[in-house]
């Protein structure tokens, strides 16, 4: 799939829009917009160039269309960045809204509220295409998926009618930086949770980087699989396997693998009541949360004598403030060094955003797509 979006005659014709903008909400309240700030520029120029948005979003992972993962939740937020939207949750219904009032956004309702998008079902994509007369895909995020809207959907247009938008354009340069030749030394940072997905890139990345530095959640799988102490702390049982491959091949390759030295731990679970512990492993009936200052020291020592930085995986909870400190640090260490920086995933690109550590940070809105593209160079979603 081209990224010519810019060359597109788009007057009068009908674009389907598909947008990664599944991102921190407490019905109705959308806790951070940098996915929503980060499509505008495509939106803006379909528009620009006479073509309507049909405008589809996953949101979460919906069991049985729960209220408040309902894109309709998107739509003030629009309306008070003085776009002209409407919310269609019928598809049919949306059918004949695509044809009408060109200037206005026609935003669908939540694809993963019908079944046909995660079971990849083609009467579903033909539905779908029904709606439009181009196909442009910015859903950088989840472009090393295959849901029927980023796979079956792309494939019932012609080379000349899809293309990926300006979104993914600037991510593919970002993440080439990072593919093409990147100086040494080279270090992973790794945390959040995905961790079989994220286990699986390590592997395929031992030949790329020098230094891997674990966070929370990810480093209590490779500690459960040390048998190490980790509590109640998240741990990929069905990967403990594959870590101790990982470890070993570390060795060989000569990949040093840092754990933390100490951590913000909860009582119970991970929302419980904080504190503190200066040891590398997890107490009982304790969750690990985020890093600690010991920690921070060590890792920021090894982020400046690097002369590439990939981090990936939010450590600490955006819903829990105080347990942001440690990786508004590490982007603080990441921001002050001399090489390449790169931040990966929507919320920890939005904290780095938010907090103005990104001066000389880069920072992409794909957490698992950045991941999976460095270590297979290329995304399913565009290898179209």
């Amino acid at each position: 799939m081209k990224c010519n979006l810019i060359d597109a005659n788009l007057n009068g014709k009908r674009v389907f829009l598909r947008a990664d903008l599944n991102l921190p909400i407490e019905a109705p309240n959308i806790l951070n917009d940098f996915k929503l700030q980060s499509i505008l520029p495509t939106i803006d120029l379909i528009q620009k160039k006479g073509g309507k948005v049909i405008l589809a979003t996953h949101l979460g992972r919906p069991k049985n269309h729960e209220p408040e993962l309902s894109t309709i939740h998107l739509i003030s937020w629009f309306k008070d960045h003085d776009y002209n939207i409407k919310f269609q949750d019928d598809l049919n219904e949306a059918i004949k809204d695509s044809k009408s009032n060109e200037d206005e956004i026609l935003l669908l309702e939540n694809l993963r509220f019908f079944p046909g998008e995660k079971n990849k079902d083609p009467k579903f994509a033909k539905q779908l295409k029904q709606l439009a007369d181009f196909y442009v895909n910015d859903a950088f995020g989840v472009s090393h998926r295959d849901d029927a809207s980023l796979k079956a959907l792309p494939e019932l247009f012609d080379d000349q009618h899809k293309m990926c938008g300006l979104l993914i354009n600037k991510e593919i340069l970002t993440a080439e930086k990072l593919i093409n030749s990147p100086a040494h030394p080279f270090v992973l940072i790794i945390g959040g949770s995905k961790i079989a997905d994220k286990i699986q890139a390590i592997q395929e990345l031992l030949d790329k980087i020098d230094t891997l530095l674990l966070c929370p959640a990810i480093v209590f799988t490779f500690l459960k699989a040390q048998g190490k102490e980790v509590g109640n702390s998240l741990v990929d049982e069905s990967s403990i396997e594959l870590v101790k491959r990982i470890i070993q091949e570390a060795k060989q390759k000569k990949v040093e693998i840092i754990f933390p030295l100490d951590y913000i731990i909860a009582k119970d679970d991970f929302n419980g009541e904080l504190s503190f512990t200066d040891k590398p492993e997890i107490p009982e009936s304790y969750a690990g949360v985020t890093i600690g200052p010991k920690t921070i020291e060590l890792f920021s020592t090894k982020i400046q004598k690097a002369k590439t930085v990939f981090y990936n995986g939010l450590m600490g909870d955006l819903k829990r403030p105080e347990t942001l400190e440690s990786v508004k640090d590490i982007f603080k260490a990441m921001d002050q060094s001399q090489g390449l920086s790169v931040i990966g995933g929507g919320e920890s690109s939005a904290i780095a955003t938010m907090y103005e550590l990104n001066k000389n940070n880069q920072v992409s809105t794909g957490g698992g797509a950045l991941l999976y593209f460095i270590s297979h160079k290329k995304l399913p979603g565009l290898d179209i």
